[in-house]
């Protein structure tokens, strides 16, 4: 019995040892985990085409093979918005799943396209009303890597937001053209 199973477990090897290495989609396209990167960000935009706000926020995630990032990030409104001299003031939150392609991310200056969707809220500033919406944002820019651990963002793009049922706020209310500059903190390795 023992000889039986030494010769198994020969086979097993001889087999295992002259077999080829297979392809698998993470060997093939290089996805493995090389890095880890926190942000923050400062969106300007314009809501209801009139006044400009600053949006604050940020993300932070993992890096796959230097040029994917996969993260969790959330934004929100620093002032008071005001859309019609009745209806009062309101504030603005969304956060979600964030997706950073950054192609040739080892160069010095680099593209990069990001995309977050997900919940957001609006509510009002002075009964505390809110309502929940659909967001998604889109981005493209260029990066500039100024130090291995620190990364310079600028960005432009497009958020789509969702009507709101509470409030008297239409998509076009809420959704806009945006400008972003944005600082990286982190760290890759490996190729």
């Amino acid at each position: 019995m023992k000889s039986l199973q030494l010769l198994i477990v020969f086979l097993i090897a001889t087999v295992s040892l002259s077999a080829q290495r297979e392809e698998t989609l993470f060997n093939q396209t290089s996805l493995r985990l090389t890095g880890a990167w926190g942000s923050a960000a400062h969106n300007f935009s314009s809501f209801n085409g009139e006044d400009w706000t600053l949006i604050r926020g940020g993300y932070g995630g993992v890096e796959f093979g230097r040029d994917l990032f996969i993260g969790w990030g959330g934004y929100e409104t620093r002032d008071d918005i005001s859309f019609n001299d009745g209806d009062g003031d309101f504030n603005f939150r969304y956060h979600g799943p964030v997706i950073g392609i950054a192609p040739n991310s080892v160069k010095m200056i680099h593209p990069r396209f990001t995309f977050i969707t997900g919940s957001g809220r609006v509510w009002t500033t002075d009964k505390g009303d809110s309502d929940r919406m659909f967001v998604f944002q889109p981005s493209a820019g260029f990066e500039f890597n100024v130090f291995q651990w620190f990364r310079l963002g600028f960005e432009g793009g497009y958020r789509f937001v969702g009507n709101s049922d509470k409030f008297d706020l239409t998509s076009g209310d809420l959704s806009a053209p945006f400008a972003q500059i944005e600082m990286r903190f982190g760290l890759s390795w490996g190729n």
